[in-house]
């Protein structure tokens, strides 16, 4: 397992966190913490958005795809627990590190709180008393009341971190199992709600309405008219909320089983998932009930969207309020997992106090960082009302994924020669003074809208606003009073550099006869990956006779011609490849390449000659090879 090197020598031997997580865990640990976000964030879009919410929840979207796909590329490369953080320190520098991971701490500490509130509101549903209860408890002679939704909201986050602390295989064994039946019901009402209830005249008219035509107290409207096309904007920045939470999976990057084949296939679907319910969903509720009296339904607009199903809505409500409660239940205890995860990684990486970063040998859990912050999340949770604080939620993820894609693009060109087992695709080479510069086009993208929603959510949203600049400027002097204390300089690279990735790309000579070029590619693309740089060269011998200078010249663009052939077809697999011919003494040539420190290994292809029993050439090499470098040479077999 890969570990960061710690600020100290001596902290070699910490305990390391367990790999417990699987592919369907992992998946389960992006999709909780998004999931759940549509049992409300359906009718808050709704309510400002209009007929237009579904095209909302597409802009939102953008932020989410660039950077999910963002996130798995990073977390496959270096698979730490801490993902921004982690991924900003090394393109940049600690204090980099530290903005992206203190930006998400308050997001998974609220998401604590916030889904806990959300799963007791889905529990009145069966215990309608709870509504309006109200306990008065006497502490230090105060009478201070609490609601029954947010005692229960408390005493639901109390469990989820004694769930935690005894393992992250338990935990996750809990989200798999809520986030199954939540997708197979949230399929059920798509499929029934579109053969049963939906009306297309009624869609077609709806969808042309663009924004809520009335203002809004709690906006902060740029001009004083045409309110409807400001509160679709502002729909914008509160549909990104429900797209809040894909950096989950790379948080627990440290306990995943093969992150390298897990992280990307994870990712993948959770953002395939998210979008079918979160657009889809949308899209077909304008087909079901008019976009008012779902913006009027904020707190439950699924289960107004069930009853409007014909014959069996009524019968499916209790179905979908225990789902709405599991889904909720998982995605507060995700944001115990993420909180966790990015304070322990904080620590470990020298930016907030070492104490953060102890593992518990017993259950393999960062326990201290779990009671710490699980605990501010349940009494958040205590409080019963959370409303205000929704701003704040946005801000600090969309810094966060903002710097996420801007560190993958800095990393493409500064860490080259990290082996990546899934890569971003479509990328455009720019060639800027004679250096090629290899930019993904979706982390672009999706810098862009990361940024833009930003300055939405700093401009529509006052309370984001100050709130958001306030927990900033706290995390900064928090920073600056822990680097000093501990003697390291703010601007700090070091630590950064540390971080290595879970492989290296190697440099492999591929020796090619000239004459034995039938399925080279295909043989060593099923005998090795792409984590290799691979130098295809093949030698025209001169050891037996001395050949005149145009045919040396003639077999040298033959063998090029079919080198370049091999190349391009490898190439289409995803390898780096380049093409040597040489004219010489096989012997030298060979001895020269294999003794060289540019290459790790020796490839050579034993090919058909060698079935037939024809051992010269192939076997000249492989005995030139294991002469003076043994330990380069790998032989594969066609």
């Amino acid at each position: 397992m890969l570990t960061p090197i710690e600020v100290e020598p001596s902290k070699q031997t910490k305990v390391a966190l367990k790999r417990d997580i699987s592919w369907f865990g992992s998946f389960a640990m992006g999709y909780a913490d998004v999931g759940a976000d549509i049992y409300v964030a359906l009718g808050l879009v709704a309510a400002y958005a209009a007929g237009w919410a579904p095209i909302a929840f597409l802009i939102a979207s953008i932020t989410y795809v660039a950077t999910g796909l963002a996130y798995a590329e990073l977390a496959t490369a270096y698979p730490y627990a801490g993902g921004a953080q982690v991924y900003s320190m090394k393109a940049f520098n600690d204090f980099a590190g530290f903005l992206a991971g203190w930006m998400v701490m308050l997001d998974y500490t609220v998401c604590t709180a916030l889904f806990a509130i959300a799963t007791t509101g889905y529990l009145t549903f069966f215990f309608p008393f709870l509504i309006g209860t109200t306990f008065t408890f006497s502490i230090l002679g105060l009478l201070i009341p609490v609601n029954a939704i947010g005692l229960i909201a408390f005493v639901i986050v109390i469990i989820l971190i004694g769930l935690n602390i005894v393992g992250i295989k338990e935990a996750s064994n809990l989200n798999m199992a809520m986030v199954a039946l939540n997708i197979i019901i949230l399929s059920i009402i798509m499929v029934l709600g579109l053969l049963l209830a939906f009306n297309l005249d009624l869609f077609n008219l709806q969808i042309s309405i663009r924004g809520a035509p009335d203002s809004f107290g709690h906006i902060s409207y740029v001009w004083s008219t045409n309110y409807s096309d400001q509160n679709f904007l502002y729909a914008v920045t509160l549909a990104m909320s429900s797209f809040i939470g894909i950096e989950s999976i790379a948080q627990a990057a440290e306990e995943t089983k093969r992150p390298d084949r897990t992280i990307p296939r994870a990712t993948k679907m959770s953002i395939i998932s998210v979008l079918v319910f979160a657009v889809g969903l949308s899209a077909i509720s304008l087909g079901m009930i008019s976009w008012s009296n779902l913006g009027a339904s904020i707190n439950d607009p699924i289960s107004v969207l069930v009853q409007s199903i014909a014959g069996i809505g009524i019968t499916l409500l209790p179905i979908v309020a225990f789902t709405g409660f599991a889904i909720c239940l998982v995605s507060s205890n995700t944001g115990i997992i993420g909180v966790s995860r990015v304070v322990f990684s904080m620590s470990n990486f020298g930016l907030l106090p070492e104490w953060f970063s102890k593992v518990n040998s017993k259950t393999r859990t960062p326990v201290r960082t779990i009671i710490v912050f699980g605990s501010i999340g349940a009494l958040l949770a205590l409080i019963g009302q959370l409303d205000w604080v929704a701003d704040l939620y946005n801000f600090g993820a969309l810094l966060s994924y903002l710097m996420v894609n801007i560190s993958l693009i800095v990393l493409r060109q500064t860490d080259k020669d990290t082996y990546r087992s899934w890569k971003v695709p479509f990328a455009l080479n720019v060639k800027i003074r004679e250096k090629l510069y290899e930019i993904p086009i979706p982390s672009f993208i999706g810098i862009f809208a990361c940024g833009s929603i930003w300055m939405l959510v700093v401009i529509f949203h006052p309370m984001g606003r100050l709130l958001g600049f306030s927990w900033t400027g706290i995390g900064i002097l928090i920073y600056i009073i822990h680097r000093r204390r501990v003697g390291l300089p703010l601007l700090g690279r070091d630590i950064g550099r540390s971080i290595k990735p879970m492989t290296y790309k190697m440099n492999a000579l591929v020796l090619i006869r000239p004459e034995e070029k039938e399925e080279i590619a295909t043989t060593l693309r099923s005998s090795i990956d792409t984590r290799f740089r691979l130098t295809l060269m093949s030698v025209i011998s001169t050891d037996k006779w001395e050949l005149p200078l145009a045919t040396a010249d003639e077999y040298r663009k033959l063998a090029g011609s079919d080198l370049a052939a091999i190349s391009s077809e490898l190439s289409s697999y995803g390898f780096e490849t380049q093409e040597i011919v040489n004219v010489g003494s096989l012997k030298k040539v060979v001895t020269e390449s294999a003794t060289s420190d540019h290459y790790d290994f020796i490839i050579v292809v034993r090919g058909k000659a060698f079935k037939k029993g024809k051992r010269e050439g192939t076997d000249d090499m492989i005995t030139l090879v294991s002469a003076v470098a043994p330990g380069k040479l790998m032989v594969v077999r066609r």
